[in-house]
């Protein structure tokens, strides 16, 4: 089958002589599918057992799975958790947290003021700063934690509180307050929640490290202006070299707003560069503890950022040489449709490694029953040949529910599976539903469009709408003998039209003029991929003679 090619054939052409075996196996699915259907279960809730499963090569599903770990489970819980009443309890957590950090001083002290009144005092600062991140997350939370959006609020408490508490350590061992590494904080927010939310996180925390410190205005205004730099400098930050590359700038201008800072508390030169160079030691402790943190956050919380997705993309990792060595039809087409994705991504300004990494596990679905797939029947049986269209139909749709299934076992990231579950939109099978119109008409029977049509939901983002356009028309181009840039150009104008006419770009971000300059960026990539070859001549059997030989003397 050709992934996703609306106007190819999605199983190929019938062959004869099929083995018994082959079948009885292709019968095993086919009941397994009906069987799910009528009991109202999806291959989201449950797999397939193993004996429907298996295909050809005897291989079993289990090989494919990952039992989630600990934490997974534990996310798994919370997520299902009531929002509001999560919600209160959270910021009922972070007050009681931040009100006892800040408040409670235990450093002995004569002239100590009365601890209950600064308690009080302390209280109402942060209750009103929780009050100020309550506000903000109702009128700005949708448009900023689009996905995930729990997590995320859960996340950016953790590392309120856990600033806090560091910035409290430092007091109570007597360590320089201008060496706490507050830039930590905006380096790692910036990269795992976005500069909006961690902005305001920055100014809550600098000033509540300010009041650790003894009510230090300079200590947080230093703070405040390094840390907010380095929300700006880590905004696009892709590999980690550039993380240390953004560190390195981080730490240079924390020393000099530092020593800047410190000039304006009436201290001299000397003081202020000693100073200076504890800012410095400040900005490359930010980025030693970012750079510590950042993984294990990623993993712990299950964040997309840009490490985390140059990650995905490495076709080593696990589930995509799973991929090649159960699927290598599925992998080489998931390899091209990356390309083609990628490149429009950058044309059109949306986020290209995530267009390729969606793009890589679109289709590992299929790993289930690869060879129910044209581009995995390389010398096999097309098991679609013992099927009623419809049933085949069935089948070939299942591969999306069998890829949510698969990447949520593998703790792909939430927009990863939006992009599995989006690729194919609510599109026609379309050469399924033609020979079932075929049958219909000779038999004399109805047929049901909606049978051959793919769940959905159609596609949302740009990156999903980008996947579904590259794979439809990556299929069609491999299903031309003699590909020309003409018939190149005339198939992606067509599938962009036939998408459009679907409607399958109604609730998508992609505007009109990106739809067609990705249409153009992809048609560029063919282009440098199917390009014109030399034909070799083959093997002459004669020998030739001597007095045509321009080697013979």
């Amino acid at each position: 089958m050709t992934n996703g090619a609306d106007n190819t054939p999605e199983n190929g052409t019938p062959k004869s002589g099929i083995p018994e075996d082959e079948v009885s196996q292709a019968g095993l699915l086919a009941d397994e599918v009906l069987r799910d259907e009528v009991s109202g279960n999806g291959a989201a809730d449950r797999p397939l057992d193993a004996a429907s499963a298996s295909g050809s090569s005897g291989r079993r599903v289990e090989e494919f799975h990952r039992p989630p770990t600990q934490m997974e489970k534990l996310r798994a819980r919370i997520e299902g958790l009531p929002r509001v009443r999560l919600y209160a309890t959270v910021l009922c957590i972070v007050w009681a947290s931040l009100t006892l950090l800040i408040g409670v001083d235990i450093r002995p002290s004569s002239e100590a003021p009365n601890p209950w009144t600064v308690f009080l005092g302390v209280g109402i600062v942060v209750a009103t700063e929780m009050w100020v991140v309550w506000y903000f997350l109702e009128r700005f939370g949708k448009r900023i934690l689009r996905r995930n959006a729990l997590i995320r609020i859960l996340l950016a408490a953790s590392l309120l509180v856990l600033f806090t508490a560091l910035a409290k350590m430092f007091i109570l061992l007597s360590l320089p307050p201008y060496l706490i590494p507050l830039a930590g904080l905006s380096i790692l927010g910036t990269i795992l929640l976005g500069p909006r939310l961690m902005f305001l996180m920055v100014v809550i925390t600098s000033v509540n490290v300010g009041i650790v410190a003894g009510n230090d205005f300079l200590l947080s205004s230093s703070l405040l202006l390094a840390s907010g730099f380095a929300i700006y400098t880590v905004l696009r930050v892709g590999p980690r070299t550039e993380l240390l590359r953004a560190g390195l700038l981080i730490a240079l201008v924390s020393a000099v707003v530092t020593f800047a800072v410190v000039l304006i508390g009436g201290f001299n030169i000397r003081t202020a560069m000693e100073l200076g160079g504890i800012g410095l030691a400040n900005g490359l402790l930010s980025l030693m503890l970012a750079m510590v943190l950042l993984p294990l956050l990623e993993n712990v919380f299950n964040i997309l950022t840009p490490m985390k997705l140059l990650e995905l993309s490495d076709p080593g990792r696990p589930l995509l040489h799973k991929l090649l060595r159960g699927a290598p039809g599925t992998f080489s087409h998931c390899m091209q449709v990356g390309y083609l994705a990628e490149n429009a991504a950058e044309r059109i300004g949306a986020d290209p490694l995530l267009a390729r990494a969606g793009a890589y596990y679109h289709d590992v679905g299929k790993l289930y029953h690869p060879n129910y797939f044209i581009e995995n029947q390389v010398s096999r049986m097309n098991p679609h040949a013992t099927l009623t269209p419809a049933l085949s139909a069935r089948i070939i749709k299942r591969h999306v529910k069998d890829g949510l299934a698969l990447g949520r076992e593998w703790n792909l990231p939430v927009e990863v599976l939006d992009m599995i579950a989006e690729h194919h939109g609510t599109t026609r099978i379309e050469y399924f539903y033609r020979k079932a119109l075929e049958e219909a008409v000779a038999n004399g029977a109805s047929v049901n469009e909606a049978d051959f049509r793919y769940p959905g939901p159609r596609p949302k983002s740009k990156e999903a709408g980008i996947l579904m356009l590259s794979d439809s028309i990556e299929a069609t181009v491999k299903s031309l003998e003699k590909p020309t840039p003409k018939r190149l150009e005339d198939i992606v104008r067509g599938t962009i039209r036939a998408k459009l006419e679907d409607g399958q770009f109604d609730e998508c971000e992609l505007t009109m003029r990106e739809i067609q300059e990705t249409g153009e960026a992809i048609l560029e990539v063919l282009f440098g991929i199917i390009g014109p070859r030399i034909d070799y001549p083959s093997a002459s059997t004669e020998k030739p003679s001597p007095a045509t030989n321009p080697t013979t003397p």
